[in-house]
């Protein structure tokens, strides 16, 4: 009986500890970013954040991007469309595991946590 009772035990220690690790190993990656252009021309985006930024000359029509930032912070994006229009995103917090997706329209850009879409 003893027997029986440490089985179940140490398999619902098991149990746990791989839930722990599916939970947490997340949490360690550098947080990833994905600009999806869904607008009808190539645009230029500036990301920025603290008193860093990324410039991206070019995402072409119906195509992505995709970079890892190695901080934690809040992060706006500025669109440049062809005919000089620009456009910035509210800005997002970021931190480590989260991945955020921005998606350039005709009208503007809208960022969002992967998880929300």
């Amino acid at each position: 009986m003893l027997r029986s009772i440490f089985r179940h035990l140490t398999a619902a220690a098991a149990v746990f500890f791989v839930a722990l690790l599916i939970f947490a190993v997340p949490s360690f990656f550098a947080p990833e970013f994905e600009l999806v252009n869904r607008s009808s021309e190539a645009v230029s985006v500036v990301a920025a954040w603290r008193s860093n930024e990324k410039r991206i000359e070019r995402i072409d029509a119906m195509s992505s991007y995709r970079f890892v930032v190695g901080d934690e912070a809040a992060m706006t994006f500025t669109v440049r469309y062809p005919n000089g229009k620009e456009v910035e995103s509210e800005p997002l917090y970021f931190t480590r595991g989260i991945k955020v997706i921005a998606t350039i329209t005709d009208d503007g850009i809208d960022a969002q946590y992967e998880h929300e879409i």
